[in-house]
């Protein structure tokens, strides 16, 4: 990691969030900003917080367009995943707001654009993919496409479809959606199992049966 979030602090009125760890780290060079995903806690449980940490502007060539451009994909995925929530198959939210970087963070000052959510339990489906049965790949592309279904007709579609964001909770047989790292504002057909859309997670494919 470029940095330790670890034991960092978000406040703000009504919220207060101690991250304990960074599960992943990257830079979004075109945008100025650093995006972290980290697990934490808040009012006495686990959460899990997305952020795009503004970065220095020593460190990256943004103009006010693009950072214009990098607050709308924060609306927007705030939007997504307030609509989304209800499915019963996705983190849900528990907040979303903006809060600034302290004197102990890579950017002091700058914008810190927070998505605080509930914390997914199960396995990450890419890792446990060869070890799935035939009938939990089956409950896997139900829960799925209905899902995908929900968020469609909410006037969302998953544009990252990749066995590694989402999660399966064994126990419950229950499949969950880890992420929504990118979601598009496009309305298609209804989905079902056999779209395309739940085809292209990839946990049917011949090779991850072998």
């Amino acid at each position: 990691m470029y940095y330790d979030w670890s034991n960092k602090v978000l406040s703000w009125p009504d919220m207060t969030v101690q991250l304990s760890h960074a599960l992943s780290e990257r830079f979004v060079d075109n945008l100025g900003e650093c995006v972290i995903v980290a697990c934490g806690k808040a009012n006495g449980g686990g959460v899990t917080a997305k952020l795009r940490a503004e970065r220095s502007p020593k460190m990256v060539n943004v103009d006010d367009h693009d950072r214009g451009v990098a607050f709308t994909d924060f609306l927007s995925e705030w939007a997504a995943l307030q609509d989304s929530s209800g499915s019963g198959h996705t983190p849900r939210l528990l907040y979303a707001g903006i809060t600034k970087q302290d004197s102990s963070m890579p950017y002091p000052g700058g914008y810190i654009h927070a998505i605080v959510m509930s914390t997914v339990p199960g396995q990450e489906v890419g890792r446990i993919l060869l070890d799935l049965s035939e009938s939990e790949r089956d409950t896997i592309r139900d829960q799925l496409a209905s899902t995908l279904e929900y968020m469609r007709q909410k006037g969302w579609y998953y544009s990252d479809p990749k066995p590694e964001n989402l999660i399966y909770l064994v126990d419950l047989a229950s499949a969950r959606m880890l992420d929504k790292p990118h979601l598009d504002e496009l309305v298609g057909d209804k989905i079902t199992p056999e779209s395309n859309i739940v085809e292209m997670f990839g946990v049917w494919d011949e090779y991850a049966r072998r």
